[in-house]
């Protein structure tokens, strides 16, 4: 085998799919890489030529990495953020170019790259699709340790080889692997201090890479236990028409902060008033290892493993008062108060093997086995009047069980190219087989406290089968300018069957049962082009057609009573169509020195077939249900209209060497976003469900070498988020910044301390949500056309500041 082979082969080891590259392009979703051979090759062989010490204990600044490829992929090494030592992949995903979270503060657990979730953003773990304990397909990042990473790669756009569900893009997360690690062990223990409520949280970890003296066999062991604390505070005020002033902001359509008294109860002019405390508490237990055989110059085998365990606890303590609308009126003497205490359990595990082998100099062969799976359930109890007084118990069971198996061929056909007068050809053709087996069960049991206890329980099976293809060739058409094109061919076939059952003091009084199946085939094309310009300069243009696949839920037809109205039926649609968009990103990058990089790219996503609620002309009768208790009407989901996705993404990475500022590096990135779809609800333009109008952060790194310290400082901002689905209610969510800080000391050429600390500012989110009455969701739409607000519902909610202490050794 040639020298240039080896080390290609060296560097797909790199990846879980450890296949070799095809020059000047990405890897398959499975190997998940992002850059040459001859780059990946170099890579490696500079990791095998230091130690841990120059990789942990190091005084470099870090900056994002530079990609030769034509797709568009950003690519951060797990050294860039470790000078904020960020407890999960959820902490590290704040600092990347346009990816933004909703949700409670504090919290960091579904990303959303362009501002797009709920299915429209892709999440792998090397390379391929992992399980989430929720139906819309989301995957919780906040319980996936960042000791664990290797990188993270930010796939703007994807190639054919990857899975085309990704609208607004793709997080691949690499875990760590023996073959490219020197050989040592790496040793972390922390302690996190929580300011507001003073308690202190553990964690620690211990990471083991090496290989035998043939240097035919690599392996790696990283274990890690964390224990996350998260302490809220909120405050909600309900004004509606009793209170002073509501009647003009409603008539200047106003938003009703005006109203609002979160920081003095004795003046507010709520009707109703909540204040809660939220205490969520988890514990974190993680396994990854990989074992690499190289069995020949040839061929090389490996398996790879990892486990998570996320045990966790929520506290909620609410006190609740009554107002007649007047300021200061509230009755501050008689609160209702109101308890929940909700268990969390989630175990994730994924299992894979990859052989590799090249037939000949021209022709490389891989194929792929793996199996991964998450189980999830949630308990939430629900008491009044005193913590013992319990009155309500809802749960949530999931189970969610993934194969996968591919095969991929690689051929480079120089004689082909050279008829063409081009420099280089590159075929690559593959074909995957997907399962996904996914059971959820969703109850509760109502009047505990009482005499009569109704129960409710529904379980579905939902199985999705795959088959899909693809083909793609990279064309060197000149030193400068390379092309890649490809198709993707996905054949899906999904399976659904539902159980309802209701009791009454434990005894069954009612059961609904029921099935469909599907099946659907998309055909999705890509191309990606990259121009270089000059040696420090180039341009991409990338074309790719994706999908949205729909939430489980929205699929299975089984029934949900008084949704969205008291008195409405609404039932799934196993015909349901994946949404499509055909995306578009256009991207200039510069290389400044030897490792600063400014780049922009612009985008836009015209997506078609949108999911929606929509009101069915079919009797409620169909859904085994009785006009007369239910006469609002049959609601089910449909794909209605079109919406258009665009926005600019700036960002920058760079040492000051220009200012001679040597030892100072700075970093940070700007995305604004714009979307635009017609609301069938109100016949008005809207904005997709929770995107920001921007996301950004800034930051800067100061070493200075003869204290053998450096200190810096991050900061996180992202726009207003709007919600505007549900009949019933508007909502609007806006998010206070995120100041982080580092302190570093190296002691040694094997020691490093840290502190960082993390919400400095004790920032804040505050949400308005705007409600439209009415007996059924008719009712409600009518009123939400007209802008007839009811009510409106006024929060913020508060964390904590939190400070870490860490030490790390290296052996």
């Amino acid at each position: 085998m040639t020298t240039f082979r080896r080390n290609a082969l060296y560097a797909a080891l790199l990846l879980s799919g450890c296949v070799l590259a095809i020059p000047g392009f990405a890897q398959d979703a499975g190997a998940g890489t992002t850059a040459s051979d001859n780059e990946q090759a170099a890579a490696t062989d500079d990791k095998k030529t230091i130690d841990l010490q120059g990789m942990v204990v190091t005084g470099n600044i870090q900056y994002r990495s530079h990609i030769d490829i034509p797709a568009p992929v950003l690519v951060y090494d797990q050294q860039f953020f470790a000078k904020f030592e960020p407890v999960s992949v959820g902490d590290q995903l704040r600092r990347v170019p346009g990816v933004a979270f909703v949700g409670d503060v504090g919290e960091s657990v579904a990303p959303e790259m362009r501002g797009l979730g709920n299915g429209y953003t892709q999440i792998l773990i090397n390379g391929r699709s992992v399980p989430g304990i929720g139906n819309d397909r989301s995957v919780a990042v906040d319980r996936i340790p960042a000791e664990i990473i290797d990188r993270i790669e930010i796939v703007r756009s994807p190639s054919a080889d990857f899975d085309s569900q990704g609208v607004g893009g793709t997080i691949n997360i690499i875990l760590k692997d023996g073959a490219t690690l020197p050989p040592g062990v790496i040793a972390r223990v922390g302690e996190t201090w929580d300011k507001k409520s003073g308690t202190f949280r553990p964690n620690a970890s211990i990471s083991w890479s090496g290989g035998n003296d043939a240097k035919n066999l690599f392996y790696s062991v990283t274990v890690d236990a964390q224990k996350r604390f998260n302490e809220k505070h909120a405050v909600q005020e309900v004004v509606d028409a009793d209170t002073v002033g509501f009647a003009d902001v409603v008539a200047a359509h106003g938003n009703g902060h005006t109203l609002q008294s979160w920081d003095n109860r004795s003046k507010s002019r709520a009707t109703s008033r909540e204040e809660q405390g939220d205490v969520r508490e988890s514990r974190d237990l993680s396994f990854n290892g990989d074992l690499t055989w190289l069995i020949s110059d040839a061929s090389s085998l490996r398996f790879d493993g990892f486990a998570m365990q996320t045990r966790r606890h929520e506290r909620e303590n609410t006190f609740i008062y009554e107002g007649d609308g007047t300021v200061g009126g509230l009755d501050l003497d008689n609160p209702e108060r109101k308890f929940e205490s909700t268990p969390i359990d989630e175990d994730s595990y994924g299992l894979s093997a990859v052989f590799d082998t090249a037939i000949n100099d021209q022709t490389d062969f891989e194929a792929y086995l793996g199996r991964n799976a998450t189980k999830g359930s949630t308990t939430k109890h629900y008491f009044k009047d005193t913590p013992d007084t319990k009155d309500k118990i809802k749960g949530t069971v999931a189970d969610d069980k993934n194969w996968a198996a591919d095969v991929k061929l690689t051929r480079r056909m120089p004689d082909f190219a050279k008829s063409l007068g081009i420099y280089g050809a590159t075929l690559k053709v593959g074909v995957q087989l997907k399962n996904k087996d996914r059971l959820y069960t969703d109850a509760q049991i109502s009047g505990l406290s009482k005499a009569k206890q109704k129960g409710t329980t529904g379980q579905f099976q939902y199985t999705e089968n795959r088959f899909d293809t693809f083909a793609m060739v990279d064309w060197e058409l000149s030193r400068n300018v390379t092309l890649t094109t490809g198709v993707r061919g996905e054949k899906t076939r999904t399976a659904q069957d539902y159980v309802s059952t209701e009791t009454v003091n434990g005894a069954q009084v009612g059961q609904t049962t029921g099935g469909a199946d599907s099946r659907e085939f998309m055909l999705n094309p890509s191309a990606h082009l990259q121009w270089k310009l000059s040696d420090a300069d180039q341009l991409r243009f990338s074309v790719a057609r994706t999908v949205r696949r729909p939430s489980v839920d929205q699929l299975v037809p089984s029934v949900s009573l008084e949704s969205p109205g008291d008195y409405d039926v609404t039932i799934g649609n196993p015909n349901l169509k994946m949404e499509h968009s055909l995306g578009f990103d256009l991207g200039f990058e510069h290389n400044i020195g030897k490792s600063g990089i400014v780049g922009v790219n612009l985008f836009q996503r015209n997506i078609s077939d949108l999911i929606g609620m929509v009101r069915t002309t079919r009797p409620v009768t169909d859904a085994g249900q009785d006009p007369a208790d239910f006469p609002g009407g049959l609601y089910s989901f449909e794909n209605i209209g079109t919406a258009r996705v665009r926005g600019a993404e700036f960002d920058l990475s760079m040492p000051l060497t220009v200012l001679g500022m040597d030892n100072t590096g700075i970093f940070g990135n700007y995305t604004r976003l714009f979307s635009k779809r017609l609301n069938p609800i109100t016949g008005r333009d809207t904005t997709i469900d929770d995107q920001p109008s921007y996301v950004y952060n800034v930051g800067i790194t100061q070493e200075i070498p003869a204290w053998k310290a450096s200190f810096g400082a991050s900061y996180q901002k992202q726009g207003a988020a709007y919600q505007h689905n549900s009949p019933g209610e508007t909502q609007s969510t806006m998010y206070g910044g995120n100041l982080e800080l580092f302190l570093e000391k190296r002691i040694g050429k094997a020691y490093v301390v840290r502190l960082t600390g993390n919400n400095l500012l004790d920032s804040c989110s505050q949400q308005l949500e705007q409600d439209f009455a009415g007996d059924d969701a008719s009712e409600m739409m009518a009123n939400n056309k007209a802008y007839n607000v009811d009510f409106m519902e006024l929060e913020r909610e508060c964390s904590s500041p939190r400070w870490s202490l860490t030490f790390r050794a290296v052996f």
